[in-house]
């Protein structure tokens, strides 16, 4: 997808309002801040957010810490998956079994408020967590054949897919021309930039789709598509199928399918191209 066909998804940090987090002096600039009180509003503020948005929030909002994390944070994060969580709590010896259930509860990452109360600590933080719900997703397609060069080149595509960006974005994550790219992905038997992004944003649409209460057109807003027909457009051309047409559980099982398939497709033609160094024979790019 070229870039004038994507839209840049809103960035909003929704913060939960508790004493804990209002040791956290400054937040980043580049996101919009919005505070929420409670469990009812956090849940609200998530149902709007796009996967470029994140969350910090305060685990025990409404507990003691004795009581342990709040199940309502877990809730929310099967509701909205797609949007990072973080959760944000002074870390101490005791609160270990708290840490390993919110991780068991899939937030992207931990914020220790005794030490990362920077602006600094929380902007590397959020940068960390940037599209990591899309990468749980597409890496295990991955698993047994890609090199660690290829997973990051893929991890790279799925940041610029959730921020709606294109492949100058791709390359400047690396610092590097868009043409190094291109030939790292051929090296690699991944799909060329513009391919590979127009992957990872199908991917990213497919498994919004899945969550509850998500319309095409909310879903196409947040995965970068000008309109839901340029999203129903992407989806008939690499996946084969429609979230008008079939079940979005299953539409996102082919989308999983058909993905894994072409990178496979692509190794075995790099290694083709690999056999075939010595006989002299030629191959043209991604063929």
């Amino acid at each position: 997808m070229s870039a004038r066909h994507a839209l840049r998804p809103p960035r909003t940090l929704i913060v939960t309002d508790t004493p804990a987090l209002r040791r956290l002096p400054v937040l980043p600039p580049e996101y919009r801040v919005r505070s929420v009180e409670g469990w009812g509003e956090l849940a609200a503020a998530m149902d709007q957010a796009t996967p470029a948005s994140a969350v910090i929030a305060d685990p025990y909002l409404g507990r003691r810490t004795a009581q342990g994390p709040a199940p309502e944070l877990e809730r929310l994060i099967l509701r909205r998956p797609s949007v990072p969580v973080v959760a944000a709590m002074p870390l101490r010896d005791e609160l270990a079994g708290d840490v390993a259930t919110l991780l068991e509860w899939k937030v992207s990452d931990v914020l220790n408020l005794n030490v990362q109360r920077s602006p600094h600590a929380v902007r590397e933080c959020l940068r960390g967590v940037r599209a990591r719900p899309l990468k749980r997703e597409v890496e295990p397609l991955l698993t047994g054949f890609a090199s660690e060069n290829a997973r990051s080149v893929v991890r790279a595509a799925c940041e610029v897919a959730v921020e709606g960006g294109a492949a100058p974005e791709l390359a400047a994550i690396f610092q590097v021309d868009p043409r190094t790219v291109t030939a790292w992905c051929r090296r690699e038997g991944l799909p060329p930039p513009r391919r590979l992004l127009a992957w990872t944003r199908v991917l990213l649409a497919a498994m919004m789709l899945k969550e509850e209460g998500r319309s095409v057109v909310n879903v196409a807003r947040g995965a970068g598509y000008a309109t839901d027909h340029a999203l129903r457009r992407a989806m008939r051309d690499l996946v084969r199928g429609d979230p008008a047409s079939m079940g979005r559980a299953d539409l996102f099982a082919q989308a999983v399918t058909r993905f894994h398939d072409e990178v496979l497709a692509l190794r075995d033609r790099v290694r083709e191209r690999r056999r075939d160094t010595r006989t002299g024979r030629s191959h043209p790019p991604y063929g």
